[in-house]
């Protein structure tokens, strides 16, 4: 052996016999199984090199010291935070979709930067049910007062979440609640996995003042009907488990004044349900802002034009208590007429709705269309319709509208066929309500929409009696239908013909695929996309564009030659 400086190293080839080893080999060990350089920062042998956690000859108050300040990164050893790939790692913001579904389960000693090697798998994560994830910051400012669109606060720094559907058509449970912004969906929920949310009588939410708290009134009822909200029920053997209450109900009223919550109101129908209650349940949940001295019969829908998504104002003139709406069905359970509940015509948005009428085999004809009328008017329980959105219902002649009732049923008319052989003529099944309405204005560049007139259309069907291979003494189920439809209308009547698209139909535009008088569209009356005078302008820029070009051009050179 030769004698080396400290920095120098000698690595010599030996030769050796099966089943012998060199004391002086350097043994390289296999980097699958153990990596080369399990500290990258210490470059002092015997001595603790400063900000290096991973120095294993730092004593543990050297490392105290400098603890806060290591080194990052592969340099450091620190490979912390750990990877978003990793199965048990959290899942964190700005990541791409395919997180959330496809994962790497891996230890966490895995590093490819210190030279350690993959052996994993590849697995979806394991979630109960599919989760939205929101990487948002929650910003609270309703210490200045709330803006509509704004979530209410709670006092905890927390949003005040109610169920809401989402644009899929789910119900998102922990949906916060929008300033100003009413809302009425319906969840779906299966009971055997059911969890009933914390009660919100515990909750203190903030007013929108600078330390201004509002607890919420709540009322509970009890439901008496539960096929109403519970279907597909199965009969349960073990009953020795105490009842469980559910929510089937919550109706929220919140009370505002300018920018603040002055009042929250809550009322929610309960009901009692077996502890191993199976079956699909219904629940309700409804948000409506009011403000502080309306009542909520008096709660306008537009000022004065009415709003997209608000109810049509209504009254009954022949009833003392004179102010109603007009309504659709709100099917739950099985669907039935009886069973069913309504829910206001929404301005703007058209609807289909409908319910079951249990009809016997040998259902009297006349009572058969006297249940159907009666189902039908149900609906309709008014006279008049508000022209606008803030129409006032102590005064008859601001804006109210009477409704046409277009061939309303008499059920005595009809001719009495026998019941026997299970048929009914002329059953009135479907009612059709159509309302007109148009633009009547702006205010502040806002377009104010009002109805112009309300009519309601019977049609009647032949009902026979359906059975199959015997007819069984059993009810069958008539269904009964009603649909809404808006119908805009221009506000000025388009103009009549002319005596020249009268008579010379192959220059009418609506006629022929040739439309020579639109040759110049976008100057004529016809185009709408931009004002008038701005088509004029670039249709003569246009013009003097082409008349440059023609001077510009070969032709009109060798005429200006020629001429000279």
């Amino acid at each position: 052996m030769k004698n080396f400086a400290p920095s120098q190293t000698e690595i010599r080839t030996r030769k050796r016999m099966e089943g012998q080893t060199g004391e002086n080999m350097t043994v390289i060990p296999n980097q699958v199984y153990q990596p080369l350089g399990l500290c990258p920062c210490n470059l002092t042998a015997g001595a603790c090199d400063v900000r290096c956690c991973c120095d294993q000859e730092c004593s543990s108050n050297l490392t105290e010291l400098f603890r806060e300040s290591c080194f990052t990164g592969v340099f450091g050893g620190d490979v912390n935070p750990l990877f978003d790939q990793l199965c048990s790692a959290h899942m964190a913001h700005r990541v791409p979709d395919w997180f959330p579904f496809l994962c790497v389960q891996s230890s966490l000693a895995n590093s490819p930067f210190l030279g350690y090697f993959y052996h994993g798998s590849v697995s979806s994560r394991q979630y109960t049910s599919f989760e939205v994830y929101l990487h948002t910051d929650l910003k609270d400012v309703s210490d200045f007062g709330y803006k509509q669109g704004d979530p209410v606060m709670t006092v905890d720094k927390a949003y005040f979440t109610i169920p809401q559907m989402s644009l899929a058509g789910q119900c998102m449970q922990n949906a916060p609640v929008a300033f100003l912004q009413n809302f009425d969906v319906q969840c779906i929920a299966n009971l055997e996995v059911y969890q009933e949310q914390d009660d919100v009588i515990s909750v203190k939410i903030k007013s929108g003042a600078v330390g201004g708290t509002v607890t919420p009134k709540v009322i509970y009822e009890e439901a008496t009907d539960l096929d109403k909200f519970i279907s597909s029920t199965e009969t349960l053997l073990s009953n020795g488990s105490a009842p469980r209450n559910v929510n089937v109900e919550e109706h929220y009223i919140f009370r505002w004044n300018n920018n603040t919550i002055s009042e929250i109101n809550v009322k929610i129908l309960r009901a009692k349900i077996n502890a191993h209650q199976k079956g699909i349940m219904s629940q309700r949940f409804t948000v409506k802002f009011l403000s502080y001295n309306s009542g909520n019969e008096k709660e306008s829908s537009g000022n004065p034009g009415y709003q997209l998504g608000k109810p049509v104002r209504a009254l009954n003139t022949n009833r003392m208590n004179n102010v109603t709406a007009l309504h659709l069905w709100q099917s739950a359970g099985r669907g039935l007429c009886t069973l069913a509940t309504f829910k206001p015509i929404l301005f703007g948005e058209n609807a289909l709705s409908g319910c079951l009428l249990e009809v016997g085999i040998n259902e009297n004809c006349t009572q058969l269309r006297e249940n159907a009328v009666e189902l039908l008017d149900s609906l309709i329980q008014a006279t008049h319709v508000a022209m606008r959105g803030n129409s006032d219902y102590n005064d008859l002649g601001d804006g109210w509208l009477e409704i046409i009732r277009a061939d309303a049923p008499d059920p005595g008319a009809a001719p009495s066929v026998s019941s026997a052989n299970g048929t009914c003529p002329d059953v009135p099944a479907q009612l059709a309500i159509r309302i007109l309405i148009s633009d009547a204005g702006a205010v502040e560049g806002i377009t104010q929409q009002e109805i112009l007139g309300v009519e309601t259309r019977f049609s009647s069907v032949n009902w026979q009696f359906q059975c199959g291979l015997t007819c069984e003494e059993k009810a069958d189920l008539f269904p009964i239908t009603a649909s809404v439809q808006f119908i805009k209308i221009p506000a000025q009547l388009p103009r009549p013909p002319t005596r020249f698209q009268i008579n010379f139909t192959e220059y009418d535009c609506n006629r022929n695929e040739v439309c020579w008088p639109q040759l110049l569209y976008p100057v004529t009356q016809y185009y709408q996309g931009e004002p008038y005078s701005q088509c004029v302008a670039k249709g003569l820029l246009l013009v003097s564009f082409f008349i440059l070009a023609v001077f510009l051009s070969d032709p009109w050179t060798r005429v200006c030659t020629a001429w000279n």
